[in-house]
């Protein structure tokens, strides 16, 4: 926190909101996939989508992959459909595209929650129980979900990035921060990956300093 409200893991970061869904929280692909389009055509280097749907669209797919391949890094919720059954796949999308990096939640005490949707393609974990979070009208309020665990992952992200910048180094590209992050995660699970969290819980320090040994 800080004198005004909550504070962020980089300073002075420039943010562009690109609203795509209606205040209900529903919406269409199309309209996510346009958003992603013009959220990077407006400058946008990093894409932090607490969102999701069921199935695979080819609008969404097209948007995400022309993002990544403008050199965009994506972080998107995995979803909140999970069973805690590691044979079933319930990762939602986009978060399910190989160009997006997919957050799952853990809680205090590191543990994945069974709501938190799992499957392969769960990259890393990170806080998204009872998290102190914007809330409408201009308030906060704890809430819990993997697009709570989002935006930790998207900062950690901003702050390898920006960090690099001030080095004096380039930027690294989409999979130099997929390989930095999931290689610098902290094991939670079963030794090695797993379909709930993933490479493990994110490390900002730990993925701070790798990638700035690049």
């Amino acid at each position: 926190m800080n004198n005004v409200s909550a504070a962020g893991v980089v300073p002075k970061v420039q943010l562009i909101a690109v609203k795509v869904l209606y205040d209900s929280g529903s919406g269409y692909y199309s309209d996510i996939a346009e958003g992603i389009i013009e959220a990077v055509k407006a400058g946008a280097l990093i894409l932090s989508m607490s969102l999701g749907g069921p199935t695979d669209a080819s609008v969404l797919r097209d948007a995400s992959y022309w993002a990544y391949q403008q050199g965009a890094v994506q972080i998107a919720a995995a979803g909140n459909s999970g069973d805690g059954d590691p044979l079933t796949n319930n990762v939602g999308y986009p978060a399910k595209y190989s160009c997006v990096i997919a957050a799952a939640a853990v809680d205090q005490n590191g543990s994945v929650p069974t709501w938190s949707s799992d499957g392969p393609e769960v990259d890393t974990a990170a806080p998204g129980v009872n998290i102190l979070s914007t809330y409408p009208g201009g308030r906060y309020a704890y809430m819990s979900g993997t697009s709570m665990a989002t935006p930790h992952v998207t900062g950690v992200a901003a702050l390898i990035q920006a960090l690099r910048l001030a080095s004096g180094k380039r930027l690294l590209t989409p999979d130099e921060v997929y390989q930095v992050i999931t290689s610098t995660a902290k094991d939670i699970g079963p030794p090695g990956f797993d379909v709930f969290s993933g490479y493990g819980l994110v490390d900002a320090y730990a993925a701070v300093v790798a990638a700035l040994s690049r």
